[in-house]
């Protein structure tokens, strides 16, 4: 008789999450999850977070294990987002703040998963997300690369997309 394997997943659910989150819910955490493996390496705890006004997720990284809570159902981009809170600081390349979460996010989701618009990188902004995905994912790489050399680059970043925006309108 073949011994029982237990596999333990990567991030553990709380009673409360596994309760409220679909399968295909959870499913689409752990497709997520997989682009950062710098959390691979790493217990991870994932909670049911309440309805409360807009936000639907958060994350506390300097916590043991560190803590990311979700309202169910909500995007990839969501999720994308409060684990590169994660992965922030620490010598990842990725500066604290939420506009900085935004930007590594977009641009480390593939196109097909980013399926909401970066609130906090394009609050201000009347870009039509649907048509535009691609160019600002592309835009959020570049901007990545020019942080490197210069500090300025969320200013450079929202500037383009203040040109991407004109230009779609002029069409």
């Amino acid at each position: 008789m073949a011994a029982k394997r237990y596999c333990q997943l990567p991030i553990e659910f709380s009673r409360l999450a596994r309760q409220a989150f679909s399968p295909e819910f959870m499913a689409r955490i752990m497709q997520v999850y997989r682009l950062f493996p710098e959390l691979h390496e790493k217990t991870i705890a994932c909670g049911l977070l309440k309805k409360r006004g807009v936000v639907e997720g958060m994350a506390t990284g300097w916590t043991a294990p560190p803590v990311f809570r979700l309202q169910p159902n909500v995007s990839s981009y969501t999720i994308a987002h409060e684990l590169t809170h994660l992965v922030q600081g620490n010598g990842s390349g990725i500066p604290h703040g939420e506009v900085a979460c935004d930007i590594w996010a977009v641009d480390r989701l593939p196109a097909e998963l980013l399926d909401q618009r970066p609130y906090y990188l394009m609050k201000n902004s009347r870009c039509d997300w649907k048509k535009n995905r691609d160019a600002v994912k592309e835009l959020c790489r570049r901007a990545i690369e020019i942080r490197k050399t210069r500090r300025t680059y969320i200013v450079w970043l929202r500037g383009q997309i203040v040109k991407l925006e004109r230009v779609s309108r002029a069409r």
